[in-house]
């Protein structure tokens, strides 16, 4: 079987070594044309499989932030998904990524509704799917027409509104206290969501173009890049005054199921200023970047604090 001429979805997952075979062999249930962009750390063997889908890629640097782009800018399908090397898709999730910008041709991300599981509980991860819902037969959520008398949302399309860069405004209490501006419905994070490739590839072009300091010296924070990639697209097209709904939320049955990490691999404080420095740098005009960089520089002292107890306990 020849490898997938015109995929219609890729998917890219940054692995680390010896992840599951189990789930290796779940994420090849998953139907029709799409491709599966492994990219591997350094010196990491490429996983044998004969299934022409898979591409996969040793990256020259270890780090979510390398790793990622490095597959993102392989991707050649219009739509693109990133996940890890934990986490299971639906077999039928591209007849749904098709739905829904069929229905939605203007959207630029469409949002997973996600199911999350503890280390270890194989037997549920692995538990047979519930049918996925037809997109034309769902209705939308728009909480300004009020389309429904309660509160129950399920079985609705919850409308994804771009971050309102332009109404927020730098707030200096956030030197004191936690920021509020990321409250409501929009969406900051770019993983587990399918974004149009096009979009995602430009950005992450000028992403790359901030990395080089001088001469060979690049600047490559490892972690980070889920909030400073889905801001910076949405800053990066964002109009003044647009007010536009980029994408939707899909309701239940979950389409991804989530395990939390192994011991081995728990996840240890990781410091989001190191990556998201870059949107002051690149968007100085919305408070909305400065108030996120503000509370991550103050949170450094206490993450490291935990970080130094975590160790000696």
């Amino acid at each position: 079987m020849d490898k997938v001429s015109t995929p219609s979805l890729s998917i890219v997952i940054p692995t680390r070594e010896g992840f599951a075979d189990h789930w290796f062999n779940a994420l090849t249930e998953v139907k029709g044309e799409v491709e599966f962009i492994l990219v591997h750390p350094p010196g990491a063997p490429k996983y044998p499989t004969s299934d022409p889908r898979v591409q996969q890629i040793v990256s020259p640097l270890r780090g979510e932030i390398i790793q990622r782009i490095s597959g993102l800018m392989n991707a050649t399908a219009p739509y693109t998904l990133t996940i890890n090397c934990d986490e299971f898709l639906h077999p039928d999730i591209l007849t749904m990524v098709l739905q829904y910008f069929q229905r939605f041709p203007d959207s630029w991300v469409m949002r997973l509704c996600t199911k999350r599981f503890q280390y270890g509980e194989t037997k549920e991860l692995t538990a047979p799917w519930q049918p996925l819902p037809q997109i034309e037969e769902l209705l939308v959520w728009d909480k300004s027409s009020k389309n429904q008398d309660g509160s129950d949302r399920s079985g609705y399309l919850k409308e994804i509104p771009i971050v309102p860069f332009d109404k927020r405004k730098l707030d200096l209490m956030c030197f004191v206290r936690e920021r509020k501006d990321h409250h409501g419905p929009h969406t900051e994070n770019f993983d587990k969501k399918v974004w149009l490739t096009q979009m995602v590839q430009a950005t992450c072009k000028d992403i790359v173009s901030l990395l080089p300091l001088m001469g060979p010296f690049k600047y490559i924070p490892f972690w980070c890049l889920d909030r400073l990639l889905g801001l910076f697209i949405q800053a990066k097209f964002f109009e003044q005054g647009q007010g536009k709904i980029i994408g939707h939320l899909m309701p239940s049955p979950e389409q991804l199921r989530m395990e939390n990490n192994p011991p081995e691999y728990r996840r240890l404080n990781r410091y989001g200023i190191l990556s998201e420095i870059f949107l002051v740098k690149c968007f100085p005009q919305y408070g909305y970047m400065w108030n996120l960089v503000i509370t991550n520089l103050r949170e450094v002292p206490k993450k490291y604090v935990l970080y130094r107890l975590g160790k000696e306990g």
